[in-house]
């Protein structure tokens, strides 16, 4: 009988068969393709430095990949050191092959690397060249160069070398693949990624047009990209560098000024939305924002509203400081002190006088666009602004925030006290050293048309990056000068 019906129905056998391997082949795909594995870190200082934000999905890169990128394409980096060239910092204990400070490491079908707002927002210091490196969390950038680390994906992708046949052996020397995960590296993943890249390569093309200047190490163009890309805003022309944001003591900034204005020219009043809005555009989409990426954002908004900046290490001339601070109450206290009456308001750019594209960028039709940004998900944006001016600053950390003004383009204290003329034509970006007499870090001059080998020289005659305006306290003698700025070190 059972005979008689495998005989006259040998079709439900095959179809049992195909669901068989259907489901297996679906399984297969999810596990090896989509499954997630997110570390979620008790600590919330971990979690800064390597938690996710949410965009592992979507822009997360194999680490597979990721890791002989520098070994197999060094031609396309500043120097030599690998992914170091570009400003990568490990901590004491991790090596190269984990991930660096900044990046998330975790599985979505298979391991993954991803920035996260520690890229941005963690300064390497040394006290001294033969000191060990430290780190400020929340601090600005001073190192990674987010442009030159992009522009070297892009090359690497571009290059014929990009293929299974060169990637797979030098994978393999970094971590073990299955047969199976070798077959999905070379017919699938390898081409996705490559595909993806080259996507990644064209949307940046706008920041070689126009005569924009490279941002180069601890400077960014942070909504250019957002404005020609997630809200499909054409190219204007407009130059958006500036130098990366110390985003510490978020608290203390909310009691200085409730719904105080963020960002150098204070485009969005809420922390929340800043967060949100920064993962975005770090590559964060509406089908990622679940809750587990809104679990994270909470998490950094309030590790932000209570990390503070290291204290100073300086301890100048007491009297010299107690000099200093009659001269900071007179000349800066209006604009930089918490008790101030300018700080945290918008110092209209025709006062201030140091260059305005950065205050070119943001336009109208960005902050509307920003405001009803619906692409897949309602985010509730609502305190994107326009303003015609430069935030003043709280000074807390001050000894940290090198380079300063908005654009990055002053190098120490000591210069900033200069006028506009006196300040360095070209220096050297990208330093660690502490500069204990002049406050910042050292930063040589450099010729712009030969730099250094593997370093950046910031050229303050290019568009955005002059070093102009703010002339408040050049005109005071030396000796004042000296006084204010050893009451300075010590903020």
């Amino acid at each position: 009988m059972s005979a008689s019906l495998h005989i006259r129905h040998p079709w439900r056998l095959a179809v049992l068969a195909l669901v068989v391997i259907a489901v297996g082949l679906g399984y297969v795909a999810y596990d090896k393709l989509l499954a997630r594995d997110i570390p979620v870190y008790a600590d919330d200082e971990q979690h800064f430095k390597y938690g996710s934000i949410g965009n592992d999905g979507e822009t997360g890169l194999p680490y597979a990949i990721w890791i002989v990128l520098p070994k197999l394409f060094p031609e396309y980096l500043p120097g030599p050191g690998g992914y170091a060239s570009v400003g990568f910092r490990w901590e004491p204990g991790r090596t190269t092959s984990d991930a660096p400070l900044g990046f998330s490491r975790a599985r979505v079908g298979f391991e993954r690397m991803s920035i996260n707002c520690a890229f941005c927002h963690i300064t390497s210091y040394r006290r001294a060249p033969d000191a060990p490196l430290e780190f400020a969390l929340a601090g600005p950038g001073n190192t990674v160069d987010v442009l030159a680390y992009q522009n070297f994906l892009a090359n690497c992708v571009r290059d014929l070398r990009f293929n299974a046949d060169v990637l797979l052996p030098a994978m393999e020397q970094e971590v073990r693949l299955s047969w199976l995960d070798r077959l999905l590296y070379r017919y699938v993943i390898i081409r996705i990624v490559k595909k993806r890249l080259l996507q990644q390569g064209e949307r940046f093309t706008w920041t070689t047009k126009h005569d924009r200047p490279p941002w180069g190490p601890g400077r960014i163009d942070p909504f250019n990209p957002v404005k020609f890309d997630m809200l499909a805003l054409p190219d204007d022309g407009t130059i958006g560098n500036s130098d990366m944001l110390a985003i510490w003591n978020a608290a203390t900034r909310e009691q200085i000024r409730h719904g105080g204005p963020w960002h150098w020219d204070g485009l969005n009043t809420s922390l929340r939305e800043v967060v949100i809005s920064s993962a975005l555009g770090d590559g964060m989409t509406a089908k990622e924002y679940d809750e587990q990426a809104r679990a994270s954002l909470r998490r950094i908004s309030a590790f932000l509203r209570r990390t503070r900046p290291p204290a100073s290490p300086w301890r100048p001339d007491a009297a010299a400081v107690i000099r200093g601070i009659s001269i900071y109450r007179a000349r800066c206290a209006d604009c930089h002190d918490p008790a101030g009456s300018r700080t945290l308001t918008a110092i209209p750019g025709d006062e201030v006088k140091t260059d305005s594209h950065r205050l070119d960028m943001w336009t109208l039709a960005a902050r509307d666009a920003y405001n009803n940004y619906r692409k897949g998900y309602d985010w509730g944006f609502s305190h994107f602004q326009k303003q015609y001016g430069y935030v003043g600053e709280p000074m807390d950390g001050l000894w940290l925030r090198a380079p300063y003004l908005h654009n990055g383009s002053v190098p120490t204290l000591a210069d900033l006290l200069e006028a506009p003329d006196q300040r360095p034509k070209a220096f050297l970006r990208g330093g660690e050293v502490l500069d204990s007499a002049r406050g910042g870090f050292v930063a040589p001059a450099c010729d712009p048309e030969h730099p250094p080998p593997g370093k950046f020289c910031f050229d303050t005659t290019k568009p955005g990056n002059s070093n102009s305006g703010h002339v408040y306290g050049t005109d005071l003698s030396p000796n004042d000068k000296a006084d204010l700025l050893a009451y300075l070190l010590t903020l």
